[in-house]
């Protein structure tokens, strides 16, 4: 028995859930043409465009699309339950508080995953609400409120993880950038402006975090470790994602001056 329990870690289920996943986008490329015709369908619904994901960011548009495909039965499950998509919006938010305590208490591999899983809500939020019908300007603006809380509290949860080291110095920086690339395109909007662009917007930068999260503690896990620094690849990616905010808030500056 004991040797069941062995098997099931954290770094195990992680490797599991990408053979599946990969596993899963091989088989959506040989299986019949109908099954080929809902997953475009249901990249133009997700998207409203007929052209599907054409984002230029950080994250492949391949990626976004095979994701978007992944969670479709999920979505369809919450437009038929009638869920509030409010209720989502701050289910996600909540989620962001569980994420930031897994974080500060080093359990870097749970929180990541608790990042990933809670950034869905955020995702389907939005489409739940346009496929029932009930958008609404007030939910907008809860959405877009409770996204930039969320990232303060994960951001915070970093901040005491690498406390009384130099490295929070750097996290702080991820915080200030990761809100500017946000501020930028709500103050070009209050002037009648369009700056929505940007290789770093906050889905990018959820991903990259979760992502940069998992590999590393596999890494650890199996007791590999890089120039003696324990989770050396998180700290790149957190260098990573503050990098490329700094360049997606300047994209967006520039872009918003020369309207």
């Amino acid at each position: 028995m004991g040797n069941y329990f062995t098997l099931i870690n954290p770094q195990n289920i992680f490797i599991a859930i990408i053979l599946i996943l990969v596993l899963y986008k091989v088989l959506t490329i040989f299986l019949y043409k109908d099954i080929k015709n809902n997953y475009d369908e249901t990249i133009l619904k997700a998207t409203k465009s007929t052209k599907g994901y054409q984002d230029n960011t950080v994250i492949s548009n391949v990626f976004k699309e095979w994701w978007t495909y992944v969670i479709s039965p999920i979505e369809d499950n919450l437009v038929k339950s009638k869920i509030s998509p409010n209720f989502l919006t701050l289910m996600s938010f909540l989620v962001s508080f569980i994420t930031a305590f897994l974080f500060s208490i080093g359990s870097i591999f749970l929180a990541s995953l608790v990042l990933l899983a809670g950034s869905s809500f955020d995702i389907l939020d939005g489409r739940v609400a346009r496929i029932n019908s009930t958008q609404s300007e007030k939910g907008a603006f809860l959405d877009s409120c409770l996204d930039r809380f969320s990232e303060i509290v994960v951001m915070f949860g970093l901040m005491i993880l690498y406390y009384g080291t130099q490295f929070v110095f750097i996290i702080y920086l991820a915080a200030v950038f990761s809100l500017a690339v946000s501020y930028i395109k709500s103050a070009a909007e209050n002037h009648g402006f369009k700056t929505n662009i940007g290789i770093m917007q906050r889905p990018e930068r959820v991903v990259c975090l979760g992502l940069g999260g998992l590999i590393s503690s596999a890494f650890e896990y199996y007791g590999i470790t890089f120039l003696e620094i324990e989770h050396l690849i998180f700290m790149l990616t957190i260098i990573f994602i503050t990098v490329l905010s700094l360049y997606a808030t300047i994209q967006r500056l520039l872009l918003g001056l020369k309207q």
